[in-house]
C-alpha cells in the first residue's frame, strides 16, 4: 500500500502536466483547406442565360497580431539559491523556488534536523516519501551489515525525480544537486534510484559532482522483492568500497 501511495503521489507531483501545446497536425485522410483560385473570371460566354455570382461587400477583419512577451523573467525567488553562502540558506531558498511551491511539491521537500557536513556517505533519495518506516528499517539493516551507522550519514531528500520532473526543470534540479553536494562535501555518494525507473544496478562507481558515486535499488523496490535486496548486496560488493571480509561473512 505504501508503494502504491508513493507512485500515485509521484504522478501528482507534476509528472502528468502538459509542458508545451502541441501544434495541430492533420491526420491521414483529413481534408486540408483548399486555397481559392488567384482570380475568378468575371463572365463566361455561353448560349444559356449568364449567371452572376454574388460577391460579399463586407471587408474581412484584419488578422490579429499575436502578442509577444519579451524578456520574460522567472519568479524573483527562483535565483536566490544560486547566491546562498551556507547549506541552511540554500535549503531555505529552495523551498521558495517555483519548482517546490507548486501543488503537492512541498511534500517532496524535507530537511533533516541535523545537517551533517563532510560525511563519509551522502544518501540521496528522490523524495521524502521514499523513506517510510519500513524502508528505513531495511536501510538500517543494510548499512549495519556494512558497519555503517545511519546516523553518521548525510541525507538529501529534496525533490529531484527524473521520472516526474518536467523537462524544463531537469537542468535546474541538476544544478541544485551539484550545489548541495558542494556544500555537504561528502566522501562518497549513494543514489537510491526512483522506483521502476530504468537504471542499471551493477555497483560500478561513477564520478558525480567530483565525488565517487554508485546507484542502488529504491528502498521501496527492496520492500517488494528479496531479489532486489540480493542484487543490491552484490552491487555493493562490486563497488569495491567495502572490505571483502564483510561479504564473506554474509555467505
Amino acid at each position: 500500500m505504501e508503494f502504491d501511495k508513493y507512485l500515485r503521489t509521484q504522478g501528482e507531483l507534476g509528472g502528468f502536466e502538459v509542458v508545451l501545446n502541441e501544434p495541430i497536425r492533420h491526420g491521414r485522410g483529413t481534408p486540408m483547406c483548399v486555397p481559392l483560385p488567384a482570380h475568378t473570371p468575371e463572365h463566361v460566354s455561353t448560349h444559356h442565360t449568364p449567371v452572376t455570382a454574388h460577391v460579399p461587400t463586407h471587408t474581412p477583419a484584419p488578422a490579429q497580431t499575436p502578442t509577444i512577451v519579451e524578456n520574460a523573467k522567472p519568479p524573483q525567488n527562483d535565483s536566490q539559491w544560486q547566491n546562498a553562502t551556507s547549506i541552511t540558506d540554500f535549503y531555505n531558498a529552495l523551498q521558495q523556488h517555483s519548482i517546490y511551491t507548486k501543488s503537492m511539491r512541498p511534500l517532496s521537500f524535507y530537511t533533516p534536523n541535523e545537517i551533517k557536513m563532510n560525511a563519509a556517505f551522502f544518501l540521496i533519495f528522490h523524495s521524502p516519501l521514499e523513506l517510510t518506516a519500513a524502508a528505513k528499517n531495511i536501510l538500517n539493516r543494510l548499512l549495519k551489515k556494512l558497519n555503517i551507522d545511519l546516523s553518521t550519514c548525510a541525507i538529501s531528500f529534496f525533490f529531484k525525480c527524473n521520472e516526474v520532473a518536467m523537462p524544463r526543470e531537469k537542468p535546474v534540479l541538476k544544478d541544485m544537486l551539484y550545489k548541495e553536494i558542494e556544500f555537504i562535501n561528502p566522501e562518497k555518494i549513494i543514489f537510491f534510484k526512483e522506483a521502476n525507473s530504468n537504471v542499471n544496478i551493477d555497483g560500478t562507481p561513477i564520478t558525480f559532482a567530483g565525488k565517487p558515486a554508485i546507484t542502488l535499488y529504491s528502498l521501496l523496490e527492496m520492500q517488494q522483492s528479496n531479489e532486489k535486496i540480493k542484487s543490491t548486496w552484490t552491487a555493493l560488493q562490486q563497488s569495491a568500497w567495502f572490505s571483502p571480509d564483510i561479504f564473506q561473512a554474509q555467505k
